[in-house]
């Protein structure tokens, strides 16, 4: 358990610091934040029967994948499928040119070619529609528009923190979300098959608490690490200079981040990138949009993230707080608590993290 949580925490830190070379993604899009190599985004998708869910990744500019999966449901009668497509584009095109496809787990029937058919609309009227759109921030943006796909006037958000077509949702004119953002992240590797694995959220399993903490009888210490300061007590240990274990219930960093010089003239831009990447799935263990909060205010970002792990049923919750310092550097902080513990012990952590402090 310990190791896992450290390894989790520890991946998100470095993919952050070392994934700062984007691409653009989409043709004839203007971007606020590009897209980077592997991003991904997957969305609940109700205009279905049966529950499913669909989702797009992004290779590189002559690359894409599109992604149906829906799993077996004895009501309505329909088998598990899962189709995937991959497309090659022409990137000099203002419009989505098709010049190569290949397509994985399609049968001849009916049903998966009308799956296939839904996926290639998608993605011609995602990128039409895209393109009308404009975001100058990480504000999300609302549209109504008429779209037959969804049944009619719809109003769709964006958001640039979500990769690709940076769709957050679709919500029908009775504001029902017929279409609405599941996870958002990046494939780590040639061999992270995030992507191709996930199969949604639904019916997460509950595990027991590692133990209740001890609230008396505990000795409180200050922890620092460059300029950061957190009130934390015995029960937690030390294991680098900048990293605290709470048994195996909670891990606990203190990082500082420097803006790479190839964004020192960019800072707003480099700050909304910080955003996107804190919020983004890596292998294996999946970031819940539904659950996830950001509270941005005096500089300091403060975001709180579900991580979902499909292999061991895990279930974490994830606190960052972001201070921007002025200095072109940020401090970091991280505190990862698996759900049943923050469950049972909900004000211990929270008065742990009201204790943080920076200073330059």
């Amino acid at each position: 358990m310990t190791s896992k949580i450290i390894k989790a925490g520890i991946l998100g830190l470095t993919l952050l610091i070392s994934a700062i070379v984007p691409a653009f993604s989409v043709p004839g899009v203007q971007y606020y934040i590009s897209d980077f190599s592997g991003e991904y985004v997957y969305y609940s998708d109700k205009t279905f029967k049966s529950d499913s869910i669909v989702g797009f990744l992004y290779y590189d500019d002559n690359t894409y994948a599109a992604r149906y999966y829906s799993a077996a449901d004895s009501k309505t009668q329909t088998p598990e499928r899962d189709i995937t497509i991959y497309i090659n584009i022409n990137p000099e095109k203002q419009h989505l040119e098709l010049i190569g496809e290949r397509i994985v787990g399609s049968t001849d029937s009916f049903e998966d070619t009308q799956v296939v058919n839904y996926l290639h609309d998608l993605l011609y009227e995602f990128t039409e529609r895209r393109q009308k759109q404009e975001l100058n921030s990480c504000e999300p943006v609302k549209s109504t528009q008429d779209f037959e796909q969804f049944g009619g006037f719809v109003t769709i958000t964006y958001n640039a923190l979500i990769p690709i077509f940076n769709i957050q949702s679709i919500t029908t004119a009775d504001t029902n979300k017929i279409f609405d953002v599941l996870t958002t992240g990046i494939l780590t590797s040639s061999t992270d098959k995030s992507f191709t694995s996930f199969k949604g959220s639904r019916d997460i399993p509950s595990k027991k608490a590692h133990g209740k903490l001890n609230k008396k009888g505990v000795k409180t210490f200050t922890a620092e690490f460059e300029g950061q300061k957190i009130k934390i007590d015995d029960q937690w240990t030390k294991s680098m200079d900048n990293l605290w274990l709470l048994g195996n219930a909670a891990l606990l960093t203190l990082n500082t981040i420097t803006v790479p010089d190839a964004y020192k003239d960019s800072q707003e831009y480099f700050h909304a990138l910080l955003l996107r990447k804190l919020s983004q799935s890596t292998e294996g263990s999946y970031s819940l949009w539904q659950n996830r909060s950001l509270k941005s205010q005096n500089k300091q970002d403060s975001i709180v993230n579900m991580f979902y792990q499909p292999e061991t049923g895990d279930l974490t919750r994830d606190f960052k707080i972001l201070q921007d310092m002025g200095n072109g550097t940020y401090t970091y902080l991280t505190m990862t608590v698996f759900e049943s513990d923050y469950q049972v012990n909900k004000s211990y952590f929270n008065k742990i993290l009201k204790s943080h402090s920076s200073k330059k």
